[in-house]
């Protein structure tokens, strides 16, 4: 009996140490770490998975565009394109041009430009390994790295760290000028172009895309040769070609709708509000231009305010939730060559920009899904100067919105000798308070740790 007793007992026990230990590791596996923004190196050693990365990169591109609250339009707030209409010190201190390193938009902006270029550089590097006859796909990567190489230098102050973490582990780099960052994302761009070899419609897409960015890159460095360059690349491109960044509901809204048409915080630029006029800046909301549609542009008791209750809202009317906005367009490449002829500096060079401008205002092509109607032509110029302005004032109405004007004011003083072209003098928002000096944005305290970073360099145009 005490036999049996005993060996009924164990089989208990063993049955209750073998519930215990199930417990134990069923236990264990909900109490594991979950980390599924991490993915290991073993994860992406395949094609589909290099492919997928390729597609990763892609969409961080759109949130550093058109996606999100990126140096398009933080850049565009900066400048004259768009005004705080919020009560967020952030963007009222872009606003109003006095931008602090802890600045919580501009500290992500700067964190999503880094991580699109290393998202590039591994999925470049997966493609090579997995999938190495896809050229035109690794072609694409290095144009995603020139890109984001290129919006840092355009937008952030002189003294950009470029680093680059292999395996894990940070690389860090001195930081570079915004020349020096230029020159890198022509490297990559030029590598990009070796590779598309293909004649299919993504190929040819892509190396539009290239050629495109190529041109703006060297239209940003300047000099004689650089703009020769320039207008090689751009006359590859035809007037009607679009890099289109699009849209869903269920995969995120055109941020300029939704900051600005939903959200009410941005609000479209102009020359003049309740707090009087606003140097240097242009009237997009009032000039009545078909590139720039907009509702509500008359300044009474009954129009509608913005978020912060204050502003006068005012709403673009091009874009709408989902629909697409271009990246690069034959427009731009039409912009390179009517430049170009502009920085000749000559009564014939004046002549020629003005014959190019005027086609464009003819034949009134799309932007994404907007077609802007036909314009009449310009009449010419009275002197260089007011070529400058009527061209700088040409490319900012085609080019709204789309990431180009914090740029294009940077050049303005850095190439033409302008004095400061950024909007001046009395603050619309807070009377007696004035307008800042900031040309460009600080590289943000995400660099603190890296050793090699203290601070920017300089914060030069």
């Amino acid at each position: 009996m005490m036999n049996i007793f005993y060996r009924a007992r164990t089989g208990v026990a063993l049955a209750l140490v073998a519930s215990a230990t199930a417990c134990s590791q069923f236990r264990d596996q909900l109490l594991d770490p979950q980390q599924p923004g991490v993915i290991g190196p073993t994860s992406v050693q395949s094609a589909t998975a290099a492919d997928a990365l390729r597609k990763g990169a892609i969409s961080r591109l759109y949130g550093v565009t058109a996606g999100g609250e990126s140096v398009w339009l933080l850049g565009g707030m900066l400048t004259d394109e768009w005004k705080s209409g919020d009560t967020f010190t952030q963007r009222n201190e872009t606003d109003q041009r006095i931008i602090q390193k802890d600045n919580a938009n501009i500290s992500p902006t700067y964190t999503g430009e880094q991580r699109l270029r290393g998202a590039a550089y591994d999925a470049l590097a997966a493609l090579r390994t997995y999938i190495p006859d896809t050229t035109s796909k690794q072609a694409q990567m290095y144009w995603v790295m020139g890109y984001a190489e290129m919006s840092l230098s355009e937008t952030f102050c002189n003294g950009i760290p470029f680093g680059t973490t292999v395996n894990g582990v940070p690389i860090y780099t001195d930081p570079l000028t915004n020349a020096q960052g230029f020159a890198l994302a022509l490297t990559h761009l030029d590598s990009a172009l070796t590779l598309i070899t293909a004649a299919d419609t993504f190929s040819v897409s892509i190396k539009n895309a290239v050629q495109l960015t190529r041109a703006r890159v060297l239209m940003d460095i300047g000099g004689a040769a650089n703009v020769a360059a320039a207008v090689t690349a751009a006359g590859t491109v035809p007037t009607g070609y679009q890099y289109l960044q699009t849209f869903a509901l269920t995969s995120g809204d055109n941020q300029i709708w939704a900051l600005n048409n939903s959200a009410k915080r941005w609000v479209v630029g102009d020359s003049f509000d309740t707090g009087g006029i606003i140097n240097n800046a242009l009237p997009f909301a009032s000039a009545g231009d078909p590139r720039v549609v907009v509702l509500g542009t008359t300044i009474n008791s009954s129009q509608k305010k913005a978020f912060d209750t204050s502003t006068w809202f005012v709403l673009q009317n091009m874009w709408q939730r989902s629909d697409p906005i271009p990246l690069a367009t034959g427009i731009d490449a039409r912009l390179v060559e009517a430049e170009a002829q502009l920085q000749a500096n000559t009564p014939a060079g004046d002549a020629a920009m003005l014959v190019i401008l005027n086609q464009l205002r003819a034949t009134d092509p799309k932007i994404g899904t907007f077609q802007p109607a036909a314009m009449g032509a310009l009449a010419a110029p009275s002197s260089h100067a007011a070529a400058i302005d009527l061209f700088f004032r040409e490319k900012a109405f085609w080019d709204f919105g789309r990431g180009s004007r914090l740029s294009d004011l940077r050049r303005l003083m850095r190439q033409y000798g302008r004095p400061d072209p950024f909007p001046s003098g009395q603050w619309f928002k807070v009377a007696g308070i004035t307008y800042g000096t900031d040309v460009n944005f600080p590289v943000t305290t995400n660099e603190n740790p890296n050793p090699k970073w203290t601070g920017c360099l300089d914060r030069n145009p």
